[in-house]
């Protein structure tokens, strides 16, 4: 009996084990299409396919919030999804009798624009790239004609390469799909345009900044780089093979320093380019440094480079920035003797490569020259300023440079004794005294070499003497230290202001002047002298000052004869004038500031009585002076 029962209840489950296995429901979207994943917003129907009756089927379309077999859509049968995520969807059903719940976990889907990146690579080849995994896989139209690439979702890291035969603009597109389901993403679009024909860049200037082994340093320009192609700047040694990485230089950066680096020793560069599918495209030009070297000697420079054999064509050598010369690319050495001592000169070659496309230039290398000559004589230039002082300048040879310079001075043909030690090369005497005096100098170079004494250099001296009978004397030395021809003299009569109003043209060393009838007053003589070369020195400067000459009659008879008939002034060597004429009361009855007017004895035109009057008058002279002179005059009837 228990054997009976036993075996009844194995039959039992294992036909309730079958009755489950054998449940079975489907989902299907608005077309009738079996679907595994329902997207969002889509209307599904679920329908048994295990024998159930449909009137004895309900479902419940979402576990999570509790089973619930009695809505609309439970009998219905359909339910649109809005949320993404895993589902679970529960029926429950009569199958042969039997009651039982059966469940299913489906898979909501969004439907998200999908995203993709487009790299142009050089002849009109694009990489494609899908940077979202939402789909099951992509579909991706490249808008020419040609057949579309799938991606699954696995492979959405690996880029698509696709090479166009037409030039751009062109439309790409790309549709993400699922598998279980018909949904597909709304379409992503870009237009894509070639990248710009690929030319060689160029390396156009090297300069080095710094010639140093540990902190040297230099500039690059570069040309012809394009956008959309990566660049990258590779150095070798001459012994080396191959070219290592210094940096990457970006399309716009038409200017790159490369700092804290070795420039003593031979390198050359070389600009590489790729694009961005990774493809080697044709490099630049080469350039390379040029490491370089000064000397010094006795009063010359050798220069010295070196390069790597057969890189340039041409070396331009420059002093000072100047082109000094212009050599051959063979050429590797250079002594320049067009130097003197104590001159700093700062050299630097500038190469053109064998190809013409790049310039090197290097580092500036600078040496003060080194002498053991002792340096020729000056030339010593003497001259009176307007303040009679002795203006001394001390002329150098070519090419020569000061450090300090000794003058001496003789005073009416003494010894020469010491004036001044001093690095300037102008030195101004103030003389206590006016006499003959000369004048020799003598320079040292930066070498400390010291040339022998100047020729003597005498300024001319002028005297002038006025004679009782107010004519002018004047009388000069001859001017000493011109170096070539004879010497030509002119006497200058200068203004107050020390401006040249006549030129006389003199011989010998003496010239007179008649100057009674002279208007003036005042009188200033300069002697100039000029070398037949067009050098010009100046004496000093003399005055000669005449006395007024003024006349005042002691007596006029105003009575219309014709004789005698006014109180006139007259004088010279004056330029105011102002007079005035008193009574014997002391009231003024006369004044006037027109020498030219005369007084004709009336005072408001009255005749005034006869008797002695008293005037004054006042004078400004020439040099600035005011003179005031009284007395009386008798009128006569």
């Amino acid at each position: 009996m228990k054997k009976s029962l036993f075996l009844f209840l194995v039959f039992l489950l294992i036909g309730f084990a079958a009755n489950a296995q054998n449940r079975c429901f489907k989902a299907y979207d608005r077309l009738g299409r079996e679907v595994t994943k329902f997207c969002v917003g889509e209307r599904i129907t679920f329908r048994d396919c295990a024998g159930v009756d449909a009137d004895k089927e309900y479902y419940d379309y979402d576990k999570r919030n509790g089973l619930d077999f009695n809505t609309p859509e439970a009998t219905q049968k359909s339910y649109t999804f809005t949320t993404p995520g895993p589902v679970t969807v529960t029926q429950l059903g009569n199958l042969n009798g039997i009651t039982d719940q059966f469940e299913q976990t489906f898979e909501v889907v969004a439907t998200s624009t999908p995203t993709i990146t487009t790299t142009a690579c050089t002849n009109k080849t694009f990489r494609f790239q899908i940077t979202d995994t939402q789909y099951d896989f992509y579909s991706i139209n490249f808008g020419d004609g040609t057949p579309n690439a799938t991606i699954l979702k696995k492979d959405v890291g690996n880029p698509v390469s696709h090479t166009y035969t037409q030039n751009g603009p062109h439309t790409v597109s790309v549709t993400g799909k699922y598998i279980g389901g018909f949904c597909t993403s709304p379409v992503a679009t870009q237009t894509i345009n070639d990248l710009p024909a690929y030319t060689s860049p160029v390396i156009n200037t090297l300069k080095v900044i710094k010639q140093d082994a540990a902190t040297g340093s230099m500039d690059f320009t570069f040309s012809n780089l394009l956008q959309g192609y990566t660049y990258t700047l590779k150095s070798k040694l001459e012994n080396e093979s191959n070219f290592k990485t210094v940096a990457t230089i970006d399309f716009n950066q038409t200017n790159y320093t490369l700092a804290s680096t070795n420039t003593a020793v031979k390198t050359e560069f070389i600009l590489e380019a790729t694009d961005a599918c990774g493809t080697v495209l044709p490099a630049s030009n080469k350039a390379a440094t040029i490491i370089l070297t000064t000397t010094g000697a006795n009063e010359q420079v050798t220069i010295n480079w070196q390069t790597i054999n057969g890189f340039f064509r041409q070396y331009d050598l420059y002093r000072n920035g100047t082109l000094l010369n212009s050599l051959g690319g063979n050429v590797t050495t250079y002594t320049d003797t067009d130097v003197t001592c104590g001159q700093n000169n700062c050299y630097e070659i500038k190469g053109i490569t064998s190809d013409g496309k790049a310039t090197t230039v290097t580092a500036q290398s600078c040496i003060t020259v080194t002498s053991n000559a002792i340096p020729p004589v000056a030339t010593l230039l003497t001259s009176f300023n307007p303040q009679n002082e002795v203006e001394i300048t001390l002329q150098l040879p070519n090419g020569q440079s000061i450090k300090s310079a000794t003058y001496q001075r003789s005073i009416n043909g003494a010894a020469y004794t010491n004036l001044a030690t001093t690095a300037e090369v102008t030195l101004t005497d103030k003389l206590k005294t006016l006499a003959p005096v000369c004048y020799r100098a003598t320079y040292t170079n930066p070498c400390d070499k010291t040339s022998v004494a100047s020729a003597p250099s005498c300024p001319v001296i002028l005297t002038a003497k006025l004679n009782p009978d107010e004519t002018a004397l004047l009388t000069w030395t001859n001017y000493t230290g011109f170096t070539n021809g004879a010497t030509t003299y002119r006497l200058e009569v200068l203004d107050e202001s020390g401006s040249v109003i006549r030129t006389i043209s003199v011989q010998g060393n003496t010239h007179t002047e008649q100057l009674a009838n002279q208007p003036e007053q005042v009188f200033r003589y300069r002697i100039k002298a000029t070398s037949s070369s067009g050098i010009t020195t100046y004496s000093n400067t003399e005055t000669i000052k005449l006395e007024l000459a003024l006349f005042i009659p002691s007596a006029f008879t105003p009575n219309g004869d014709g004789l005698n008939d006014v109180f006139e002034v007259k004088g010279k060597r004056f330029e105011n004038f102002a007079i005035r004429i008193f009574n014997r009361t002391g009231q003024v009855v006369y004044t006037s500031s027109d020498r030219n007017v005369s007084w004709d004895g009336l005072y408001n035109a009255k005749p005034q009585p006869a008797g002695v009057y008293t005037y004054e008058v006042i004078v400004n002279l020439q040099d600035g002076s005011t003179k005031r002179r009284t007395g009386t005059v008798t009128l006569l009837r």
